[in-house]
């Protein structure tokens, strides 16, 4: 752990990212944001949530996978056991595994919870009517600072969880990105079923949770953390996950058990 802060305390590392590109894939789909504003707002508005109850049911179970808590929990104990392991290993190199883990959880876990106090800052500076108040608010009425969840719309927090963890993830596997974009999708569309939720709303969220994953993933690539940048200045994986040579990075005693053994006399 110590190691990983120490990367932070280098001077002159830390820039500014808003000159660094932006995947154009994200840039596409956030010019999607006006035209599904236009033409799908009004009519998801009006619709309102899934009348089939099961299929009600299956959004309701879903759409939860957009809340940041278990995303939280799950990286937080991943950098928990990291670092205990890293302590505990008894080779340098399963130390630097551990350490590698340990830095993906930390990863994780500020772009999980940065994003979403990002997005819950914009929605409630922005103030977008929410779909159950379409009877009495169009899809382009605002009322910034409201203070009341009525109107925070724009853009949606559980979808700016989704968008950052399937980014996370596509970047982690990037073989499955496609998987991850299409799961993302299907997953953040659910905030418009339940009627919590413009298709705008929900557009908005992922490229923005996305977008900041694949800052954070600039970020870290600059202090040397996880990523490091290719060619063409996209994050990539600085090592691999899985290592052919080590039959399990999260134990020592069976790290031990495989180093070489001196033949008795």
């Amino acid at each position: 752990m110590n190691a990983i802060l120490a990367r932070f305390q280098k001077p002159g590392r830390c820039r500014l990212l808003i000159q660094q590109k932006i995947d154009s894939h994200i840039l596409a789909l956030a010019s999607l944001i006006p035209l599904v504003a236009l033409v799908f707002d009004a009519a998801s508005g009006a619709a309102g949530h899934l009348s089939d109850p099961i299929l009600m049911a299956l959004a309701n179970t879903f759409t939860r996978f957009g809340e940041c808590d278990w995303c939280l929990v799950v990286s937080l104990v991943l950098v928990l056991q990291a670092s205990a392991t890293c302590h505990l290993a008894t080779t340098i190199r399963h130390r630097c595994q551990a350490l590698f883990i340990s830095s993906i959880g930390i990863y994780a876990f500020l772009t999980i919870l940065l994003s979403g106090l990002s997005a819950n800052l914009l929605k409630r500076a922005i103030g977008r009517a929410r779909p159950h108040a379409f009877l009495d608010s169009s899809p382009l009425d605002f009322s910034p600072f409201a203070g009341s969840a009525r109107f925070e719309s724009f853009p949606s927090g559980h979808a700016t969880t989704i968008g950052a963890f399937c980014m996370i993830a596509a970047l982690l596997a990037p073989k499955y990105r496609l998987p991850f974009a299409i799961t993302a999708l299907w997953l953040g569309m659910t905030r418009v079923m339940v009627g919590a939720h413009y298709p705008s709303d929900v557009i908005a969220g992922l490229c923005f949770g996305a977008g900041f994953a694949w800052i954070m993933a600039r970020l870290f690539a600059r202090y040397g953390l996880v990523f490091r940048t290719d060619e063409h200045g996209s994050p990539v994986l600085r090592q691999k996950l899985q290592n052919r040579e080590a039959t399990s990075w999260h134990s020592p005693v069976a790290a031990a058990s495989t180093a070489p053994r001196a033949n008795p006399a």
